[in-house]
């Protein structure tokens, strides 16, 4: 088959000794090939490339400007060949590069350790983000991240790949101390401060779409960027809010002074969903995401089951 390029790595290999040795000759010992088959190479490669590539008659053996060009690139083509070769010969050619990953707080604060040491054992290096949702799947998009696992699970957009993690209940979580049964929303409203998570997040537009389809209007006095502050404020007794069991747990569950009832409205649920471009990332998301439901299973859902066994029912990671 006829070479579109001018050139293999066998031609760059014996061009590159044959400038750095300063002799066809001693390129021809150093590669363990006859000086007239280096000799007969470099002339061939002239002529595909259609430059010359040393200058004629100098000794030791120069390069022309256009030598010196194809000397540097042929150079970082060899070194990256050579690196290629011994990824495969070691074994680690099932390893990805580099993966960049971003997480939901709560599921990094459940499982990001453990989840940190399975990424490990797949790729040679890696980075992991946590922060607004919204973010996350932008990043996915314009290919700033690699893999998400989010309450967004990006549905309108093709080329993607999803493997659900965690579907929960959202929940009604007030300080310990308020009486009687939780089931009227209106009524708390009036005791208490609805303290809310930013609008910006995901998880705060979910709430606050669920509150208005109950037609529930509630003034919006606190809005907090994070699951610890708010719970911990609750805790505190400064208002109530709705949030999820995941959250609970990241926020330390057994050390708030919180109470935990079903919401007294219509069924209202997320779901985090692992998010990877399709097809660049071999068998690595779907892994993942088992390993990150295995892991969910071993450490939140034993503590939900515990000291919330009512709620334990509603958690599921089947998608």
């Amino acid at each position: 088959m006829r070479n579109g390029f001018g050139f293999d790595l066998r031609s760059m290999e014996i061009f590159v000794e044959a400038l750095e040795q300063g002799s066809q000759s001693a390129a021809a010992r150093r590669l363990g090939l006859t000086q007239s088959s280096v000799s007969q190479c470099l002339a061939n490669l002239e002529h595909a490339l259609g430059v010359a590539l040393f200058k004629r008659h100098s000794r030791p053996l120069e390069p022309t400007s256009a030598g010196r060009l194809f000397h540097d690139r042929a150079r970082r083509m060899l070194e990256e060949a050579r690196a290629t070769r011994r990824e495969l010969l070691s074994g680690t050619a099932g390893r990805l590069h580099q993966v960049r990953m971003a997480l939901v707080d709560s599921l990094a604060t459940a499982v990001g350790q453990p989840l940190i040491e399975v990424i490990r054992r797949h790729t040679g290096d890696y980075t992991l983000t946590t922060g607004l949702s919204h973010m996350h799947g932008h990043a996915l998009l314009t290919r700033h991240v690699d893999i998400i696992i989010s309450d967004d699970p990006l549905e309108n957009y093709d080329g993607l790949e999803r493997h659900a993690v965690l579907g929960e209940p959202f929940v009604l979580v007030v300080p310990a101390e308020v009486p009687g049964p939780l089931d009227n929303l209106r009524w708390l409203a009036r005791q208490l401060d609805f303290m809310r998570y930013t609008p910006q997040s995901l998880i705060g537009q979910a709430i606050e779409r669920h509150l208005r389809l109950n037609q529930l209007e509630l003034p919006a006095r606190l809005h907090l960027d994070n699951t610890f502050a708010l719970l911990s404020l609750v805790s505190a007794g400064a208002g109530w809010t709705i949030t999820t069991p995941l959250c609970l747990y990241q926020a330390g569950l057994t050390g708030l002074r919180v109470r935990v009832a079903p919401l007294p409205t219509a069924p209202f649920a997320r779901q985090l969903t692992l998010v990877a471009r399709r097809d660049e990332l071999g068998a690595l998301p779907a892994l993942l995401a088992s390993d990150s439901r295995r892991l969910l299973e071993r450490h939140f859902l034993a503590e939900i089951t515990r000291e919330l066994p009512w709620l334990a029912e509603g958690i599921r990671f089947d998608g």
